[in-house]
């Protein structure tokens, strides 16, 4: 199960064994131990021209995940992409008064979350969603549970 760790930020610490540890744990318990995932680091810049340009929202977000392939064809598993703002996860790390590298985990079990299909659009799917990102942390020893 392949996770990628990038980063278009080269003066920012990325724990990326610790990340692609907990983005392994995400995929392998919900059956998808196969996917391939790259993470990718960026500015607001960044994220704000992906958010604009892929869901015509003119603002920077803190995560935006995209499925490359969806796994259905017998042969493939999911590919996707998973984007996290260090900005935005600095500035909510100091609102939801966690650790940095809690939010950030946070922001990449969300991501993950969102190529295997959850959704926070409703109540009833944010609270799945909330459920398995605090499962996940937690599993991983992380403090973060903001609800960002």
């Amino acid at each position: 199960m392949p996770v990628h760790i990038e980063t278009t930020l080269p003066h920012v610490d990325i724990p990326k064994a610790q990340i692609a540890r907990i983005a392994r744990r995400v995929l392998r318990r919900e059956g998808r131990g196969h996917a391939t995932v790259t993470i990718i680091f960026v500015d607001d810049a960044f994220i704000r021209q992906l958010n604009h340009e892929y869901r015509h929202l003119n603002r920077a977000t803190d995560v935006l995940s995209f499925i490359l392939d969806d796994g259905e064809t017998p042969d493939q598993d999911i590919w996707g992409e998973v984007y996290v703002s260090i900005s935005r996860a600095q500035e909510q790390a100091v609102r939801y008064h966690v650790a940095l590298d809690d939010e950030i985990n946070r922001l990449v079990v969300h991501g993950c979350l969102h190529i295997l299909g959850y959704d926070h659009h409703r109540s009833a799917e944010r609270r799945v969603m909330r459920q398995k990102e605090a499962l996940y942390l937690e599993e991983a020893g992380t403090g973060s549970s903001s609800d960002g």
